[in-house]
């Protein structure tokens, strides 16, 4: 017969024993073992740690659609942001985000984790004080200086090649949920040489865009999401026929997979490729496209 209260009083009592050895441990400089909880803190820290020194990601790394390292978190463990996870790695120092896992976040300080959380309000102007953030919490200072100061100029030597018309654009996704004001995605577009009309329309974050109003602005870009495994009824909002049969209006996916859902250097492939589609739709003089 199970005895399931002595085995409860048995954890608790480890659980203690673990947040008197951690509470008395001197926090180290670097950390040697850092688990992140987080997919917009995978991205970072995979990109930014030392071999071995990141122990553990979330499990939305994995996902393709997620995340463009997913090729490389098949490298560690994944997690699921539980802290009885957290207790079992035993990291020097844990990173996620601000706007999940809260309950879990709170019991690991209260039991003298190192945790660091990274703010849910990204845009591209916040990315390179993100790496710095990241690559300084991991003794990469270097490496992240490097990486922050590339993406920095390699947006704006984008950003110098636009001229003249800026074409229309609405990312689109299931339910009609559109980004406006303030979200990665409306940075992306903007930097890629775009007019976001959610955001021009008043949109501030993520918010519900009406079919109608989509169809009346005629943009000439729609970007719509790539099909999931499993079709949801949100998916055939942006496939609605309507919306397929404006003309002059190029409708598909355009950027790389998982590229713009969280604020990394990774971000950097969604605004080149919509860098380019503008060059297509409203080339400066002299511009070449392929």
């Amino acid at each position: 017969m199970r005895k399931p209260r002595r085995k409860s009083v048995s954890h608790l009592s480890g659980l203690m024993l673990l947040a008197g050895a951690l509470l008395a441990a001197p926090a180290s400089a670097t950390p040697k073992r850092v688990m992140s909880l987080n997919l917009c803190t995978d991205q970072l820290a995979m990109t930014l740690a030392a071999p071995g020194q990141l122990v553990s990601v979330s499990f939305l790394a994995k996902q393709p659609s997620l995340s463009m390292l997913h090729e490389e978190a098949l490298k560690y463990p994944a997690n699921r942001g539980r802290a009885e996870e957290v207790f079992l790695n035993d990291p020097d120092l844990v990173v996620t985000g601000t706007y999940s896992l809260h309950n879990t976040t709170s019991l690991l300080k209260r039991l003298g984790f190192a945790v660091e959380e990274f703010s849910f309000v990204q845009t591209l102007d916040t990315i390179p004080d993100e790496i710095r953030r990241m690559g300084s919490l991991l003794g990469q200072e270097e490496k992240a200086e490097k990486i922050a100061r590339d993406f920095t100029s390699e947006i704006e030597s984008i950003k110098k090649k636009q001229c003249g018309r800026r074409p229309t654009v609405i990312a689109y996704d299931q339910n009609g949920i559109a980004p406006g004001k303030g979200t990665l995605a409306d940075s992306v577009l903007q930097a890629a040489g775009f007019d976001n009309i959610a955001a021009d329309l008043g949109v501030v974050g993520m918010a519900p865009f009406p079919i109608e109003e989509v169809i009346a602005t005629r943009p000439d870009v729609i970007i719509i999401g790539r099909p999931g495994e499993t079709p949801t009824l949100g998916e055939r909002v942006p496939r609605h026929p309507a919306i397929a049969a404006l003309p002059d209006t190029r409708i598909g996916s355009f950027v790389p997979q998982g590229s713009w859902s969280c604020a990394s250097p990774s971000v950097i492939e969604a605004v080149r490729a919509l860098a380019k589609l503008r060059a297509e739709i409203a080339p400066c003089p002299g511009e070449a496209t392929q």
